[in-house]
């Protein structure tokens, strides 16, 4: 009780509400300050003068604005859209009433706000029809908030007034506001900033009330608050909305983003959110000169960081697969350096992801729905802000750093390349961020594959369309409907609140990265997991559980969109040509002792309203403990793959071995050395491809022994992950190492001794 009470003065310092906390909507928790998110300063900084416009653009920048309609044929197709709206010199839609059903409610808002904005726009830019553009804006101007939105609550469940829509109506009308407010008469622009100010005191009143914990239904109105607040900033109270706004924004960023960028609402969140803090990044930065977007910069370099090899972000938690318009934001980071390259500028890749996404599967679902992929289709006057931000002189980089990325926050990216809807290109994302308190599924140490230009092991998503359906709590959150490892039903957690599964072992190189995942169960026990690329081609996952009592084990392998074809050890997913990719196949083969199989069916959607049953693959057995070894091994239509002939299974060891004799896949959990025909190992996994005319390729993981014939032999104090390659012995060996602490070891190789000091990572050669 006492932590809980210094954690709510906590709260209400960081929000300037000390002595009144028990107003604030918000449970905060300890957990909600305890993560390693990030925040803007909470002294905020208000424009010298309020000048119009300011927020998107200056005066200065007009006819440069009008002239990009030309400058190539991505700004010609946003000019094109944008003045081919429905909102463009549109009807203003009558004003509903109390009782009309909650869709004309929530459309009429939405339209009536773009209304104002795209004709308010075209107004400043356009050189013909510049009255009639000017008087649609200012009469939806006029008529503010008119109609039910006061008397209805946001928070009641499907409310048509949703805080999350208000936040995107405000940002719309303060636009409007700002390009038309020069040419005003005085009683328009009185009345007019008479409706914002009304709404922003009734935003900055309730915002807080709004969210029962700082997740998305605080922050999007919080932007669109902090937006309304720089359009009036000589309003005596624009200050205390604008710190409101940023306190409300801070409270999200430090709990729901990790420190690299990471949303833990998931993709669809995150765009969802994205589509509210663009506009006030950047209506901060131009009316006040301060640049929030510095800050901000990980949760834009994320989705790069975590694209698959069409450019989409994975549905990990309540999502479905995003796109990720990184353009929009380009702009921005002129400037700036990157972790994603090592001399071009943050710009110049989010232009490149930009360029090399494929947006045919959104395009199509649209075509179809008559949604778009930001989820506020009614609300986000999506060609007006493409046109804004998109900046057409911005070159193209693709990222020059290592496909394989392991995040600090947990998410790790196994990629084999940075090219673009390549048939030979492979993304596995592995799972272990954190849970938020929001949209959180039990995935903790899945993954998700996609390879052959196809989603393959896949994660079931979202929910069929919206987040109330009952199928959404009965299947798609729960742990079955993920490619986890659970323990009597139960799916691992966190090891405390924020702190996600412990990772190690990572190694990334050009033939063999790796890395282990642990986490614990609720009810005791443990899940470790080690997922590993094998030549840029193939992946191999150990999976080892141990449990204080004996329990059901039951390893979990969803395909996606797929026919199954289930033997014995290897199980055939076939894919057909869809929207979201070719004809194509995984050979998926797993061992393990005391396993049995079943073949069950389990709902997927990736894209709202795309929903169907597709089989699902689960390996179970009782104990006290198992150990599992999968093989996944995309194929392209028509195309074949190795068959593992020989298998050796124990409760702690699994060597397999293919049918021409020269790649074997270890699992071995025993902390004992095996060995079969020339090589002998106490890895935790190996992998060896033998050749012995040469082109030999070892990987190991966590290891402290190795030898190879009479060619290697390696002996290590302690252990280390391990990748080696050579072409014969008289032209030396590559030796690829990762320690977590500092070992030292001897190794003989053709003839030769070596003693080995490794320290962190780094590239040997042996000669």
């Amino acid at each position: 009780m006492e932590a809980h009470m210094v954690v709510r003065k906590i709260a209400a310092a960081l929000l300037g509400l000390l002595g009144v906390a028990s107003a604030i909507g918000i449970d905060f928790e300890e957990r909600h300050f305890t993560y390693n998110g990030f925040s803007l300063p909470e002294t905020v900084v208000m424009p010298a003068e309020e000048v119009h416009p300011s927020l998107w653009f200056g005066v200065d920048d007009i006819a440069a604005l009008a002239a990009k309609r030309n400058a190539d044929v991505t700004a010609k197709d946003y000019w094109e859209a944008l003045v081919g709206s429905e909102y463009v010199l549109a009807e203003l839609p009558a004003v509903p009433v109390l009782s009309d059903d909650k869709k004309v409610v929530h459309k009429y808002y939405g339209a009536l706000t773009q209304i104002a904005a795209y004709n308010a726009f075209l107004y400043q830019v356009s050189d013909d029809n510049k009255a009639a553009y000017f008087e649609k804006a200012v009469g939806a101007l006029r008529r503010g908030y008119a109609g039910p939105l006061y008397e209805l609550d946001p928070i009641v469940k499907g409310s048509a007034v949703d805080e999350i829509y208000q936040g995107l109506w405000a940002q719309n009308f303060a636009a409007a506001y700002d390009w038309v407010q020069p040419g005003l008469s005085a009683e328009d622009d009185a009345m007019i900033r008479g409706h914002l100010v009304k709404h922003a005191r009734y935003m900055h009143e309730n915002l807080w009330s709004w969210a029962s914990s700082p997740h998305n239904h605080l922050s999007k109105p919080a932007w669109g608050l902090g937006s309304v607040a720089l359009a009036l900033s000589d309003h005596p109270e624009a200050k205390a909305w604008l710190e409101r706004a940023v306190a409300a924004s801070n409270a999200n960023t430090r709990y729901f983003f990790s420190s690299d960028g990471i949303y833990r609402e998931g993709s669809h969140y995150y765009l969802f959110s994205f589509i509210n803090f663009v506009p006030f990044l950047y209506h901060y930065r131009n009316t006040s000169g301060y640049d929030a977007f510095e800050a901000f910069q990980p949760a834009f370099e994320w989705p790069v960081l975590s694209r698959n090899g069409k450019g989409w972000m994975p549905n990990f938690e309540d999502s479905f697969i995003r796109p990720y318009p990184s353009q929009l934001v380009a702009g921005a980071y002129r400037e700036a350096t990157t972790r994603l390259h090592g001399s071009a500028s943050l710009a110049e890749v989010l232009q490149w992801n930009f360029r090399n996404t494929d947006y045919g599967a959104f395009d199509q679902s649209e075509k179809r729905s008559g949604y778009n992929y930001t989820g506020a289709t009614w609300d986000y006057a999506k060609a007006l802000i493409e046109y804004l931000c998109y900046e057409p002189d911005i070159v193209a980089m693709v990222p020059d750093v290592s496909p394989v990325q392991f995040l600090d926050s947990g998410q790790s990216v196994f990629r084999n390349g940075w090219g673009f809807n390549d048939a030979k290109g492979r993304t596995l994302i592995f799972q272990a961020v954190a849970d938020a308190d929001n949209h959180e599924h039990s995935d903790h140490l899945s993954f998700v594959l996609e390879a052959e230009n196809q989603l393959m092991s896949s994660d079931s998503g979202y929910t069929r369309a919206s987040y109330g359906e009952a199928i959404r709590k009965g299947w798609y959150v729960t742990p079955e409907a993920h490619n986890v490892v659970l323990a009597n039903g139960e799916a691992p957690v966190d090891t405390l609140p924020n702190v996600g599964p412990a990772s190690r072992a990572r190694l990334a190189t050009p033939f063999f990265s790796c890395e282990i995942k642990e986490a614990p169960y609720a009810n005791g026990g443990k899940h470790q997991r080690m997922v590993a690329m094998l030549g840029g081609d193939d992946f191999a996952i150990v999976d080892r559980v141990a449990l204080p009592a004996s329990g059901k084990i039951d390893v979990v392998m969803h395909g996606g969109r797929a026919s199954l074809d289930s033997g014995e050890s290897l199980h055939r997913w076939t894919y057909s040509e869809d929207d979201y990719g070719p004809e194509s196949g995984l050979r998926q083969w797993f061992w393990g002792k005391g396993f049995k199989t079943e073949i069950l069916e389990g709902e997927l959607t990736y894209i709202k309203g795309d929903y169907a049953s597709f089989p699902y693959l689960k390996h179970s057995r009782s104990g006290e403990g198992a150990l599992g070894l999968t093989f996944l091994e995309p194929v392209a239509k028509g195309e074949g793959g190795a068959e593992y002939i020989y298998e050796r299974k124990s409760e702690d060891r699994i060597v397999v071995r293919n049918e021409r004799s020269s790649v074997w896949l270890v699992a071995n959990a025993s902390d004992q050395s095996i060995g079969e025909s020339n090589w002998k190992t106490d890895a935790f996994f190996a992998h060896f491809s033998l050749n012995p005319s040469g082109g030999s390729q070892i990987g190991l993981v966590e290891a402290k022994y190795l030898k190879v014939g009479d060619v290697l032999e390696m002996k290590f104090n302690s252990k280390v992950n391990l990748a080696l390659d050579w072409n014969s012995p008289e032209g030396g060996l590559n030796l690829y190492y990762a320690a977590s602490d500092p070992v030292e070891g001897v190794a003989r190789f053709a003839g030769k001794v070596y003693r080995l000091e490794l320290r962190d990572s780094g590239r040997l050669e042996l000669r």
